[in-house]
Parts: C-alpha cells; sequence; structure tokens
C-alpha cells in the first residue's frame, strides 16, 4: 500500500508543486497590491478583493493539474498492466486519495499564505468610521488569522469534491475536454439555474465564498446545500455511466 501511494504521488507531485507556487505567489501579490484601489476597514478584507478572480477558477485548478493523469491511463491502456498487480478498486481508492490531497493542496495553500500576507506583509489598512457587516463578523474582525485558515480548509474540501466529479469523469468519460472543464461548466450552469430560481443563497459559489451575497442571506444551509447538491451529481454520474451508458473503467 505504501509503495502505491508513493508511485501515486510521484505522478502527480510536480504538477501540484507547480499549481500550488504559482497560485501563492499570485493571490500573495494581488492580496497585497489591488486592495489599495478599494476603501477598506480590515486588513483581511484584501484578501478577499485579491483572491476574487479564483473563486470562479477553482473547479479548473482543482481539477486540470491532476485528472488528466487517469484519462491518459486509460487511454494508454496503463490499467491493464494493473490489473494482475492490484485490484483496480484499490487502485483507484489509493489514486483518489492522492488526488484529493493534491486538490487540498491546490486550493488551501494558497488561500492560507495569502491571508497571512493579506494581514502581516502588506501596509496596513486604515480603519475609518462606518457601519460594517460580514459573515461571521466578530472571527472576521478579532481573530482574522483563524477566520482565514478556517475558511482555506473549508474552500480545500470543496476543491476535494470539485475534483472527484472530474476524477468520476476520467474514469469513464472519453474526451479530455470533457473531463477537465465539466466541473467548470457545472459550477457555471448550477450558479445560473439556482439564480433564476432566486436560489442564490444555496449556490456552490456561496458556500465557497461567503461574501459573494448579501451577508444576511447566508445561513448554515449556505454552506451545506451546494456541496451536498455536489455530491448527488457525482453519485448520479457514476450511475449513469456506469450502468446506463456501461462505460467500463478498463476495457478488456
Amino acid at each position: 500500500m505504501s509503495n502505491l501511494i508513493k508511485l501515486e504521488s510521484r505522478k502527480i507531485l510536480r504538477p501540484v508543486i507547480f499549481t500550488t507556487v504559482i497560485l501563492t505567489a499570485a493571490m500573495c501579490v494581488l492580496s497585497c497590491t489591488l486592495y489599495k484601489n478599494y476603501a477598506l476597514q480590515y486588513d483581511l478584507e484584501a484578501w478577499e478583493v485579491g483572491t476574487e478572480l479564483f473563486s470562479l477558477l477553482y473547479p479548473l485548478i482543482a481539477v486540470v493539474p491532476l485528472c488528466w493523469n487517469l484519462y491518459y491511463e486509460r487511454k494508454n491502456n496503463f490499467l491493464l498492466y494493473v490489473l494482475p498487480r492490484v485490484p483496480i478498486k484499490k487502485y483507484l481508492t489509493v489514486k483518489w486519495g492522492v488526488y484529493a490531497l493534491g486538490a487540498f493542496c491546490m486550493i488551501g495553500i494558497p488561500y492560507m499564505l495569502s491571508a497571512v500576507f493579506a494581514i502581516n506583509v502588506k501596509a496596513p489598512v486604515v480603519p475609518f468610521s462606518n457601519p460594517f457587516d460580514h459573515v461571521f463578523q466578530k472571527a472576521f474582525t478579532q481573530m482574522p488569522l483563524l477566520y482565514g485558515v478556517i475558511l482555506s480548509c473549508w474552500k480545500g474540501i470543496l476543491g476535494i469534491l470539485m475534483m472527484t466529479l472530474g476524477f468520476v469523469l476520467a474514469m469513464y468519460g472519453r474526451n479530455i475536454f470533457v473531463i477537465l472543464t465539466g466541473p467548470f461548466v457545472y459550477s457555471i450552469l448550477e450558479n445560473y439555474i439556482l439564480s433564476i430560481l432566486r436560489l442564490e443563497q444555496y449556490r456552490l459559489v456561496v458556500a465557497f465564498e461567503p461574501t459573494s451575497i448579501s451577508d444576511d442571506a447566508v445561513s448554515a444551509m449556505s454552506f451545506l446545500a451546494g456541496p451536498a447538491v455536489l455530491i448527488i451529481i457525482i453519485l448520479l454520474s457514476v450511475f449513469f455511466l456506469s450502468k446506463v451508458r456501461k462505460n467500463a473503467v478498463v476495457n478488456i
């Protein structure tokens, strides 16, 4: 088992490290520069301003550097060489676990480090007297580092869910473009459909970035509804692709 984990880790180590480093640098720079064009009251608001773009792109970040590997293993019939050595379910379980750790690192670490930069490295924000409302306002204003770390970990978990959807598509799909962009398209469609239905507070983007909607509309269900729907979509995708379409993970 340990050798299999090491082997799978080596396959994605470079793209994960490269993506994590690039995103960390980009978020830190943006968090320390973009805020100058805004009237802010708290240092952590600079973090929210600097990382706003990545709340849209995180499905691509969590999927593209990882799921291409499984697709090409299927396409090149590498899995046929795995079968005599390791049960395919065990192999895929280990691969998913390694991918999950990679997705968490690529999403969580850049957000955490950029929060630290926004609080400690950039020039302090000069507070001014103005009514202020924010999600989890007490933690945001009094314990900004703890707020940033916890929210970054939560974002990493959502990144794992998005990666899982890409992983399912990579297990059964045959089109690399659909596999790598499918989770991103899902996030756009889910956002659009729930907005039309006047259920904006339950969108997945709100669970990922709670400041994307008015703070008085955010509730506990705002953090649970989007991930729950995504899990259902993942399970339905497995059922449809494996039982209805009868796509095989390994073609013998």
